[in-house]
C-alpha cells in the first residue's frame, strides 16, 4: 500500500489524498497570520511577514503539535521533512549507508 501525504505539523495520522490539498491544508491551518488572515507560502515567510507587516513576532507555528511548533523547519507538502521523521521506508533505505563506518 502505498502511504498518502501527511502533515508534518500536525502529524502522519492526519493524511491527504495528494500533495496538492496537503499543501492548501497547510496554508490554510499552519501558514495563515493570525492578523491579517493571509496565506503566506511557508512557516518562515509568516514569521517574517508578521514582524514586518505587522511589527509582531510570533514564537510557533499556529495549530502544529507541540515539537512540531517550532520555526526553523520549513516543511512545505513532503519536502523538508527532518529525516527522524519521515516515514517514507524507501527514502529511509537510501539514505542508510550499506555498509559499517570505518573503525578509528
Amino acid at each position: 500500500k502505498e502511504s498518502k501525504p501527511w502533515c508534518w505539523y500536525c502529524g502522519p495520522e492526519r493524511e491527504f489524498e495528494d500533495e496538492t490539498i496537503l499543501i492548501q491544508h497547510q496554508k490554510n491551518k499552519h501558514f495563515q497570520c493570525p492578523t491579517c488572515h493571509k496565506k503566506l507560502n511557508t512557516a518562515t515567510a509568516l514569521k517574517t511577514h508578521c514582524l514586518y507587516v505587522h511589527k509582531e513576532e510570533i514564537t510557533r507555528v499556529p495549530n502544529a503539535r507541540p515539537g512540531r511548533d517550532v520555526f526553523g523547519f520549513d516543511v512545505v507538502g513532503m519536502d523538508g521533512i527532518p529525516d527522524e521523521d519521515d516515514l517514507d521506508p524507501n527514502k529511509k533505505a537510501k539514505t542508510t549507508p550499506s555498509t559499517p563506518a570505518p573503525r578509528s
